[in-house]
């Protein structure tokens, strides 16, 4: 079992705390939060809002940093962060309360619901994207590919109309795992049909009113005033950060739910109290994944599904535009924490964790000091690579109509280059007999590395091309 390593502040401050155990002017563990926080994020940064409940009682919530650098705003428990991915827990929550009222099966095929997507077989059920097994491309990465500008608007339909138009999956539904962004996306647009209601509205009456989330909601509605927003922003610029917030994205399901932390410990607590659909919600949202080879999966519906130092653990993380976040539930000790960040250049999944070891030390197994800090891959292309000799036969126009996009394949300075929409040109480099890669798409949220190989007829001649490149494989263009 792998163990988190504790961070050196946590450890120390959980030493600290057990040393002055017997002296009554001891620091309180709220004060040893407040250094953990404090250690990273200066008073004049973007920085973080930390809630940690225990049941009903909300034991600390704080914030650390400015939540909008225009007007020194500062961040404080009441600051509405975007939590990216943490929104897929009530997407998921969404579509099992709607198979708790009968209105679908979470084994339906997804056509019954979207009868614009192909019909693959074996078929992609509501299961598949709850459990990310269907294999479907990203919508993400596919309007990268596309050249889409990634701040434009963009609808559910948009998403559905784009995947309609797919020849191939990335892998067969069940056979295996791969996040996807697209999956809840799908499941979102299934809500809207299904219940007759915006994702938002039905997520408001179902979830947020019934359980006083009074600061939380999903972003449809990019002119709406938000009171308390923090905005996102990312390191660079001439004041050591830049705006990345993206506030045109206002489309919810995988993403864009804006919520406080004191709103995500209202949330979990429900959730650990079957308070929002009954036991059989809870069992339903916490049931393992399965392939179709029976091997179990660590993520249930929107939820990750592990251990830490010996004690159950389920929550998500989330990342997008100048925001990250990381919620996490100990169920066995009926305790939270939420750390919601609007900087990219911190780690709330390890800040929750340290915040976890202050508050449940006694009640968690032993600490790992041995484990070795995962390397960073990169997508840097071996020296050895070289690009053909002979390159005139790749030149040329080519048409996706899965993409619905057309890339312009020229040479310049005896290099190959392709071109995409307004994206700058891309340098590719042979790895292999018509195979080329890209390492430096210009995506905010695309792939970093693409692939092109070059198809031919029997006379050798260039008559097509297939891409892959992130969670899109095998996408089809055809010489014009």
């Amino acid at each position: 079992m792998l163990i988190k390593r504790v961070s050196p502040e946590a450890l120390i401050v959980i030493v600290s705390i057990t040393a002055a155990c017997s002296n009554p002017n001891s620091t309180t563990i709220e004060q040893h939060v407040d250094r953990l926080f404090e250690a990273q994020i200066s008073t004049n940064t973007p920085g973080c809002a930390v809630g940690a409940s225990r049941g009903s009682d909300v034991l600390y919530t704080n914030g650390y940093g400015i939540a909008n650098l225009d007007y020194t705003l500062p961040i404080t428990a009441d600051t509405v962060f975007d939590v990216g991915s943490v929104t897929k827990q009530f997407t998921a929550a969404s579509i099992v309360l709607l198979s708790l009222d009968g209105a679908l099966s979470l084994d339906d095929n997804v056509r019954l619901h979207l009868p614009e997507l192909p019909d693959y077989e074996p078929p992609i059920t509501i299961r598949h994207l709850l459990h990310h097994t269907s294999g479907i491309r990203d919508y993400l990465n596919l309007m990268a590919l596309g050249g889409r500008e990634f701040y434009a608007p963009i609808r559910h339909q948009d998403i559905v109309e784009l995947l309609a138009r797919q020849h191939a999956l990335n892998s067969s539904a069940g056979e295996r795992y791969s996040y996807s962004n697209t999956g809840y996306m799908l499941l979102a647009t299934i809500v809207e049909r299904v219940s007759g209601q915006s994702y938002g509205t039905f997520a408001r009456e179902r979830i947020f009113e019934p359980l006083d989330m009074a600061q939380s909601f999903l972003y449809e509605d990019a002119e709406r005033i938000v009171s308390n927003r923090g905005t996102g922003y990312a390191p660079g610029g001439n004041q050591g950060y830049r705006v990345v917030h993206n506030y045109s994205f206002a489309t919810a399901g995988d993403g864009q739910l804006y919520t406080t932390v004191g709103d995500l410990l209202r949330w979990s607590h429900a959730v650990l109290s079957n308070q929002v659909g009954g036991p059989e919600f809870g069992q339903l949202i916490l049931r393992r994944g399965t392939l179709d080879s029976g091997e179990p999966l660590d993520y249930g519906a929107g939820l990750t599904l592990g251990t830490y130092r010996g004690r159950l653990t389920n929550g998500h993380g989330g990342s997008t535009w100048g925001f990250r976040a990381h919620l996490v539930r100990f169920p066995e000790a009926d305790f939270t924490v939420a750390v919601l960040c609007n900087r990219e250049d911190v780690n709330p999944r390890a800040l929750a964790y340290d915040v976890a070891d202050l508050y449940l030390d006694d009640r968690l197994g032993a600490v790992d000091e041995t484990r070795p800090a995962r390397r960073r891959q990169s997508n840097r292309p071996p020296d050895h690579l070289s690009t053909p000799d002979k390159l005139d036969d790749y030149v040329g126009d080519f048409y996706s109509v899965e993409l619905d996009v057309t890339y312009h394949v020229l040479i310049d300075d005896a290099a190959l280059q392709v071109r995409v929409g307004r994206w700058p040109p891309l340098d590719l480099l042979g790895v292999d007999d018509d195979t080329f890669i890209g390492t430096d798409f210009p995506a905010w949220t695309g792939p970093r590395r693409v692939e092109l190989t070059f198809t031919r007829d029997r006379d050798r001649t260039v008559t097509g091309l297939t891409l892959s490149a992130g969670q899109a494989r095998n996408i089809g263009f055809v010489r014009q």
